[in-house]
């Protein structure tokens, strides 16, 4: 078995027996992969408690090439990012990040962008408003697996997007008011929301997170985000349901 240091965040982790736990980590070098982590939970304090929800980890494992577990060995925390499970607005919303992340990629499928994006958005959860936060996250998730709907130009016939729009999934884009006659199933989308997309995808998270927008564009663009990841996911996220009815009490 080959020794493999990596790091990694964790996604989430589960209990094996009274001693030990699966986690299941997103890391720099290999993409998603399960460590089991044999007493752990008899161990110091610190060991444990470095396989709490988003923690950001410095791993060292055996890689078992004939499984999809692999034999922990050695975890250290880098960030505990103790403060995303400390409020429930920023649990439910960091969930729904760690949720779209785990259920989009397969095992051992390295994505060094989509690691460097989870920590971006992970460090600006707490910066700046989780719900925004989150928006900018969708756009950029969707733009860096390559399924990004066309902005800019009606994904038909290739004319400037102006004014009122309509979201086309099967077209994988946003369509003209002509083109849009011969869609069977479109929903509307305004210049302003189509604006925040395109200035979401262009720029860095933190730029992206502080842009202004009002009620009726966060709704559009939340509809926008939620709508491209189950036409993809085939089923909702559960931290969606979760962010939901939760809303009302934050």
């Amino acid at each position: 078995m080959a020794i493999i240091k990596d790091e990694g965040y964790v996604l989430k982790r589960s209990l094996i027996r009274e001693t030990s736990l699966l986690v299941t980590l997103f890391t720099r070098s290999n993409g998603k992969i399960k460590i089991l982590l044999k007493g752990i939970r008899t161990s110091k304090r610190s060991q444990s408690a470095a396989c709490e929800p988003f923690t950001h980890l410095a791993i060292v494992y055996y890689e078992k090439l004939k499984s999809d577990i692999h034999l922990g060995s050695d975890v250290g925390i880098l960030n505990a990012h103790s403060e995303l499970r400390s409020r429930l607005d920023l649990l439910s919303h960091t969930s729904y990040v760690t949720e779209s992340v785990d259920r989009l990629f397969s095992f051992h499928d390295p994505q060094a962008d989509v690691f460097t994006l989870l920590g971006d958005t992970y460090r600006a959860m707490s910066q700046f408003k989780p719900e925004q936060v989150v928006r900018v996250f969708g756009v950029k998730l969707l733009q860096k697996v390559g399924w990004l709907p066309v902005l800019t130009q009606c994904a038909v016939c290739g004319t400037q997007a102006f004014g009122q729009m309509f979201l086309s999934l099967r077209q994988g884009g946003v369509v003209c008011h002509i083109c849009e006659r011969r869609e069977p199933q479109t929903t509307p989308i305004s210049a302003t929301t189509l604006q925040s997309l395109v200035f979401f995808r262009d720029h860095s998270m933190d730029e992206a997170a502080q842009r202004d927008v009002e009620e009726s564009t966060a709704r559009e663009l939340e509809d926008f985000g939620q709508r491209f990841l189950r036409f993809h996911l085939d089923y909702p996220l559960r931290s969606s349901k979760f962010i939901t009815e939760l809303r009302p009490l934050l």
